[in-house]
């Protein structure tokens, strides 16, 4: 990816950040999920470079914990209760359209940054190999899903993983239930619909 293009997703969160931090309004979290959704991108950028095979495997473990959270931001959607589910101010059309451009940019950079280690997935591992890609995208999307899961209705972050290993993932382990089949199933399709439509877009462009 040209550094131009880089900068225009540094500035773009920048950007945002000042928009949240400066107005008033009740989303000051997705200072925060904004973030955790960049990261991944940086992550990848970095991975794409990398020559070295010890740093590449680090580099992708890395994006692969914190992939998820650019997909988590669609759950924020929730966040709208809290101004009314119906469009009737400008305090409301502000919100929603505040909460709804956050979103957007987390899942675009989150499908950006799958789109760099793909790539470099391809020209190492993968090659043209489409059964290959598509299992990565599934499994990837199942993945993404049950982190999701953890993170919205357990309140499980990334970091839990360094701060509790150990209870963290005795957490993990038991939270396989009917409920936590049903989610996980509806944001994989939901993850994989959107990443079709994704790169189809970019086809297109």
């Amino acid at each position: 990816m040209m550094a131009s293009k880089k900068w225009v997703y540094r500035i773009m969160v920048i950007l945002f950040f000042c928009l949240v931090y400066f107005t008033e309004n009740r989303y000051q979290f997705l200072i925060l999920n904004v973030g955790l959704a960049y990261i991944p991108l940086e992550i990848s950028w970095l991975y794409a470079k990398s020559k070295q095979k010890i740093l590449s495997i680090a580099l992708f473990v890395g994006w692969l914990l914190f992939y998820p959270n650019a997909f988590y931001m669609l759950t924020d959607f929730f966040h709208l209760s809290a101004v009314g589910m119906t469009i009737s101010s400008p305090d409301v059309y502000f919100h929603f359209s505040l909460l709804t451009a956050g979103i957007m940019l987390g899942v675009f950079m989150g499908f950006e940054s799958l789109t760099a280690i793909t790539t470099k997935l391809k020209q190492t591992i993968i090659g043209n190999k489409i059964v290959l890609l598509s299992g990565f995208y599934v499994v990837l999307s199942i993945l993404s899903a049950y982190a999701i899961y953890l993170g919205r209705f357990l309140r499980i972050h990334t970091v839990y993983l360094i701060t509790d290993f150990t209870g963290t993932m005795n957490t993990v382990l038991n939270t396989i239930d009917l409920e936590m089949v049903h989610f996980v199933g509806v944001f994989t399709l939901l993850h994989l619909v959107i990443l079709f439509l994704y790169q189809m877009a970019k086809k297109n462009v």
